[in-house]
């Protein structure tokens, strides 16, 4: 694998700060829900312990960064490995945006089917059973079982 090196102490530092920001910016959002009463919890305060563990895991990769030796290097990966990275990136922020318009279950058969074909050698047969099984699980699993609502885009059911 080609990688080029940067420096591990940068990278702690850059992404300590970018999830401070991040966190401090969703928890200030998570205020404007309501609190509601102590035998029933309104919708701020899961979003307000999230934001809160997410500043202090930010935080503790600040302090880790600060504190690394600032001669220790990290391969970032360089060529055809940084090209398949840089797709799974934007398949995973079209996959965001795409998921209210498909919903869960083709929108999943989608990003698997095409993540699966950037990443592996497999035909195509078995690329969409994989990724149909993948969908239909997750599927399964967070709306059948956790009864989490998803979004159901083009099929409505």
């Amino acid at each position: 694998m080609k990688t080029n090196a940067f420096q591990k102490r940068k990278g702690y530092l850059m992404i300590g700060g970018a999830g401070l920001l991040g966190s401090a910016l969703y928890l200030g959002l998570s205020f404007q829900f309501p609190f509601g009463e102590m035998d029933q919890p309104g919708a701020a305060v899961f979003p307000i312990m999230v934001g809160t563990l997410l500043v202090v895991a930010s935080l503790a990769v600040l302090w880790e960064g600060w504190r690394m030796d600032r001669a220790e290097e990290v391969g970032v990966p360089a060529g055809a490995d940084a090209g398949r990275l840089l797709i799974l990136i934007g398949l995973l922020f079209g996959y965001l945006l795409a998921l209210p318009y498909l919903g869960q279950i083709v929108g999943s058969l989608l990003f698997c089917t095409v993540l699966v074909r950037v990443l592996s050698p497999l035909g195509w047969a078995r690329t969409v059973a994989y990724s149909l099984v993948i969908s239909i699980g997750l599927y399964a699993v967070f709306v059948v079982l956790l009864q989490v609502p998803m979004p159901r885009g083009i099929w409505n059911f």
